[in-house]
C-alpha cells in the first residue's frame, strides 16, 4: 500500500509533514483509528480465522501427532506442520486479509484517480478484480452525469488544518445535480444544468452491503470538509475549496455502487475534534502509560521493578 505524498507511516500511525513548515500533522484516519471503537472488527477477525481453519483442517489433524518444531517466534523457520506453527499461521491470517483488502482499496483508488486525470495505467496482477470496482465507479460518473472536464474540482488531494494539527487526503470534490445535504431532509435535485459541489469518499469492500456505512465516515468527511488549506503539487498551499454543499460516501462493490450522503456539520466536526484530542493524548502521555513508564509503588514510594528485572546489590 502506498502512502500519499508528504505522508509517512510511523510507530504511532500515519502522520503528514507540512510542505512549508515541516510541522508534523496526524492523519484523519489515524485519529479515527484511535478515537472510534470498531466493534465489527472482532466478529470479522473471528470469521477470517474460522474460514481459514477449514483450509488448514488436514494439516491441523496431522499436527495433533506432530512434535513442536521449536521454531518459536522465528517465522522464517516455521515448519507449518506442528501445532504452534499452525496456530501462528491462523492468527496471522487476519493481517493477511486486512492487507489484501487495503491493497485492493488502494489500487481501486489509484485506477479511479488516473481515469479522472485521463492517464493510461499499465495492468498489474489483481487488476481483474480491481477493474470490476472501477467499472462501478465509471457507472456512477456516467449515471450521475459527471463531466470530467468541467465537474471535477479536486481528486486525490491532501488537505490540512494546521491550527488543529491534522491532515488527510480526500478522494473527490465534484459537481452533482443535487442541492446541499441537511440531515433529516430530502436531498433536492437542482434544475437542469445546475450543479453544486460535493465532497465524495470512495469505500471498497468484498463483503459489506453497498448500502452500509459506519458512523466514523461522517467524522472523516467533516474533518476533510473543514480543512483550512489544500497542498498543491509544487509544495505550496492554497485555501480549502469553498462552497461544498454536501458530503457522501460512494460505496463501490464488484457489481454495484451506492452514494450515501452523510451529515458533516458542527456536531460531526466537534466529535472529530474530540477524537483528535484523544489521539494526541494517546500518542504522548497515553503512549507512555501503555509502554510501562508508570509503575506500581510500595508504601515507601519506591517503584517496583518490572518482572524479570534484576537489582544490583551494593558491594
Amino acid at each position: 500500500m502506498t502512502s500519499p505524498r508528504h505522508a509517512e507511516a510511523t510507530a504511532l500511525g500515519r502522520y503528514y509533514t507540512h510542505p512549508i513548515t515541516a510541522e508534523s500533522l496526524i492523519s484523519v484516519t489515524n485519529v479515527l483509528s484511535v478515537g472510534c471503537a470498531k466493534p465489527a472488527l472482532v466478529p470479522w477477525a473471528a470469521k477470517i480465522v474460522a474460514e481459514h481453519s477449514w483450509d488448514l483442517l488436514p494439516r491441523m489433524a496431522g499436527a495433533l501427532r506432530a512434535k513442536d518444531c521449536g521454531a518459536g517466534p522465528k517465522r522464517d523457520q516455521a515448519c507449518g506442520r506442528c501445532r504452534d506453527c499452525l496456530t501462528r499461521e491462523l492468527k496471522g491470517e487476519v493481517t493477511v486479509a486486512r492487507d489484501k483488502a487495503s491493497d485492493l482499496g488502494t489500487r481501486v483508488h489509484h485506477l479511479a484517480e488516473q481515469h479522472v486525470l485521463g492517464v493510461e495505467v499499465a495492468e498489474q496482477e489483481g487488476d481483474d478484480v480491481a477493474r470490476q470496482y472501477l467499472a462501478q465507479y465509471l457507472a456512477f460518473l456516467e449515471g450521475w452525469g459527471v463531466d470530467l472536464e468541467h465537474d471535477v474540482e479536486a481528486v486525490e488531494v491532501t488537505v490540512a488544518n494546521p491550527r488543529l494539527g491534522y491532515a488527510g487526503t480526500l478522494d473527490l470534490i465534484i459537481r452533482l445535480p443535487l442541492d446541499g445535504f441537511v440531515a433529516g431532509q430530502k436531498v433536492q435535485p437542482l434544475p437542469d444544468g445546475k450543479k453544486s459541489l460535493w465532497l465524495v469518499d470512495l469505500k471498497t469492500s468484498e463483503t459489506r452491503a453497498a448500502t452500509s456505512v459506519y458512523g466514523e465516515y461522517a467524522l472523516q468527511l467533516a474533518a476533510l470538509r473543514f480543512a483550512s488549506e489544500v497542498w498543491l503539487p509544487d509544495d505550496t498551499t492554497a485555501p480549502m475549496v469553498k462552497g461544498i454543499t454536501g458530503a457522501a460516501v460512494l460505496n463501490l462493490r464488484r457489481r454495484t455502487f451506492e452514494l450515501v450522503p452523510l451529515p458533516t456539520g458542527k456536531a460531526e466536526f466537534d466529535a472529530f475534534q474530540g477524537s483528535l484530542a484523544l489521539s494526541k493524548w494517546m500518542h504522548s502521555t497515553g503512549h507512555d502509560i501503555n509502554g510501562g513508564t508508570y509503575r506500581p509503588i510500595t508504601r515507601t514510594g519506591a517503584v517496583k521493578p518490572k518482572r524479570g528485572a534484576t537489582t544490583r546489590k551494593a558491594a
